[in-house]
């Protein structure tokens, strides 16, 4: 038995070495023994591998080259291997080189945006005439319907000029994955306000002035002098001057995000202020004597918005360029308040002497004068649309429009009723103790209509 064990590892060398001569492997491959110095020609060979794993034996790793992965391979391309798997060669790299490929804008978890906006918002509407040009041959000079009258203030909307705000954005994600997201934003545009005014001299050759309204005693239109030829000088001013501003809360939920797309759903909660004054002060002094004789009417309007919102929001982003489109949706109520004041300063009714103050100016009177306040349903659309490239993977710099809509609001011009019993106004009847007589007009009610705001934004986003 011991001398037949000698004799078959013989033959067995024997036959291994005579399949060696008869089929030798293919190039850049010796036989096991040789070590993993025949593996030079490297992945050149590497189509052959299957038939060749079927046949032979891999080379030992050499764990002291650079090249070498540890770890296991399975099926061959024609055949199966289940030893330690001959791996192409890689080039070299330290254990402190920066990988070739990576992630050169990673996802932020919390992001900031400051933006400069420049926006502008829906005319003021001033829908009763204030001021005319009456002739003074005419029944009732300067009233409505008269041959010689032309309207100079009034009866139009007062367009705004555009103006500046800021907007302010902080978000954050809830979860490792950026499924679910938190993000705050407030806006403001700063007060933006719009003056008219018209002004004679009083002198023979100068115009007439009058104010026009409605006579509820006489049933017809009227007017009362602003200035008169050779009597007394006038002039009035109209400002209009408005404020807004918004703020919202949002959870953002993701519903997919691939291939640099990214939709998001969002809900939460949204507030906004509008805040409006329409001013019309007149001055109308003698041409004879030292006397004062000026009117202030002052009609204000806030509107404070209370709803939830659903939205969308879909962005793009390639690593160097950024684009986004918002689109949200509010439904809530809207609290619209109206306040009226007005006076009349005179010294005409004391001989000339200390300046004298009396409720009521033209259009504010004791009967309107006070506050009010209602609750409408609202709806407010918003639309976002953002550019923007990446300054570096924390900073983006972003150019972008914004469309804001609201379908009921108050706004002070809407407010001022024209029908005036001027019975009690002293500035029209003269008489310091005017007391009411008849219908209780100017009346005090609110009014509503629509708003709209828009333009452009310029921001910085800083992504950690």
């Amino acid at each position: 038995m011991q001398n037949r064990i000698p004799i078959c590892v013989g033959l067995l060398l024997c036959a291994a070495g005579k399949s060696w001569a008869q089929d030798p492997p293919p190039p850049g491959f010796a036989p096991a023994e040789d070590g993993p110095a025949a593996d030079d020609a490297g992945p050149a060979n590497t189509p052959n591998r299957g038939s060749f794993f079927s046949q032979y034996s891999a080379p030992p790793p050499d764990t002291n080259r650079p090249s070498y992965v540890g770890g296991d391979q399975g099926a061959g391309n024609n055949g199966a291997y289940s030893g330690v798997p001959f791996r192409p060669e890689v080039p070299y790299q330290s254990q402190n080189t920066v990988p070739i490929i990576q992630d050169a804008w990673p996802s932020p978890r919390l992001w900031l945006k400051a933006e400069a906006l420049y926006w502008w918002t829906k005319a003021a509407p001033v829908p009763v005439p204030l001021v005319t040009l009456g002739d003074p041959g005419d029944p009732i000079p300067g009233a409505l319907g008269q041959p010689g009258t032309s309207l100079l203030m009034g009866n139009q909307d007062v367009t705004l000029p555009g103006r500046g705000g800021g907007r302010f954005t902080l978000g954050f994600t809830l979860d490792p994955e950026q499924v679910a997201a938190f993000e705050a934003a407030y806006f403001f545009v700063g007060t933006s306000s719009a003056s008219q005014n018209v002004f004679s001299d009083g002198s023979p050759a100068s115009s007439l002035l009058a104010i026009p309204f409605f006579d509820p005693i006489a049933g017809g239109e009227s007017a009362t002098f602003l200035s008169r030829p050779t009597v007394f000088a006038g002039s009035a001013l109209l400002t209009v001057d408005s404020f807004f501003q918004r703020a919202d809360a949002n959870l953002l939920v993701n519903f997919q995000n691939s291939a640099g797309w990214r939709f998001d759903a969002l809900g939460g909660f949204r507030y906004l202020n509008l805040q409006e004054n329409l001013q019309f002060q007149t001055n109308s002094p003698s041409v004879t004597a030292n006397d004062v004789f000026q009117t202030f009417d002052h009609f204000q309007t806030t509107n404070n918005f209370y709803g939830g919102q659903l939205g969308a929001r879909v962005s793009y982003d390639n690593g160097r360029l950024f684009a986004s489109a918002t689109q949200k949706l509010a439904l809530g109520a809207m609290q619209e308040y109206v306040s009226v004041n007005g006076a009349t300063f005179t010294n005409d009714f004391n001989g000339f002497g200390p300046v004298q103050s009396f409720p009521g100016g033209y259009f504010a009177q004791p009967t309107n004068m006070g506050s009010q306040s209602r609750t409408a349903f609202a709806v407010v659309p918003e639309t976002n649309l953002n550019l923007g490239i990446r300054m570096s993977p924390w900073a983006t710099f972003i150019v972008g429009y914004t469309f804001l809509y609201v379908s009921s609001v108050a706004r002070p011009g809407d407010q001022i009723d024209r029908v005036i019993n001027s019975s009690q106004a002293p500035s029209i009847t003269g008489n310091p103790a005017s007391t009411l007589v008849g219908p209780a007009r100017p009346s005090l009610g609110v009014h509503d209509s629509d708003f709209w705001v828009q333009g452009l934004n310029f921001s910085v986003e800083f992504r950690y």
